[in-house]
Order: structure tokens, then sequence, then C-alpha cells
């Protein structure tokens, strides 16, 4: 498992990206959470995979769905070069906000071998 905060002070940090997936690999993510713990309930959270091109949205909500935190429901793959994010557009520099991420990291023989 792999966690990542910040604390956010301006546009760019309202997101928490996780690494990079290097070159030749594969993750598998097995679960994915976004969490809050001091913001309000009810504000949006995204997940996503940020591809180089643009964001591809895994999962969003609002309201009474989102609360503190939110996860992606179902297991996805994420490409070499890519990364996952987690985007809260009404965190301020008083919220901590983190991504979590559950995942096998698997090169791409290991991932052709298995056939997923």
């Amino acid at each position: 498992m792999n966690k990542w905060c910040e604390t956010p002070t301006s546009a760019p940090s309202l997101y928490v990206l996780s690494d990079v997936i290097k070159p030749g690999f594969i993750l598998h993510v097995h679960n994915c959470f976004a969490h809050a713990p001091e913001r309000a309930a009810g504000e949006v959270i995204t997940l996503g995979v940020r591809d180089g091109i643009g964001d591809v949205i895994i999962r969003s909500r609002g309201g009474a769905t989102a609360k503190n935190g939110m996860s992606a429901l179902r297991d996805f793959f994420v490409g070499e070069g890519d990364q996952i994010f987690a985007y809260f557009p009404s965190a301020t520099g008083a919220d901590k906000i983190e991504l979590h991420v559950i995942g096998c990291l698997l090169s791409m023989d290991e991932y052709k071998e298995k056939g997923e």
C-alpha cells in the first residue's frame, strides 16, 4: 500500500498524485481511496488516472456519498507513464488530502502471462 498526502495552498495542489508508473510496468490497482479527514462532508471528490494526454475519471462524487472519503469501487489498471490522482476542488490550506492505493506492480511480461 502506498499513501500520498498534500496540504493545498493553490489550484495545482488541489490534486494528490501518485508516483508515475515506470516504463515497462503496469499497475493493477485493487483498491484506491481518496480521503480528506478534516474537510466538510458533501463536497466533491474525484479519482482518476492522468495519462499524459488528459485525465480519465474513474469515479467522482459529492454530497452524502463522498462524506470525508471515497473509493474507486472497482479495480483498474494504470499503464506506464501514467499516474493516479485524487482531486478535491474545494479543499483549503486547512485540509489534509490523501490518496491511498493498494495494488500489484507487474512487468509487461508478467501482465501478458497472467492474461488479465
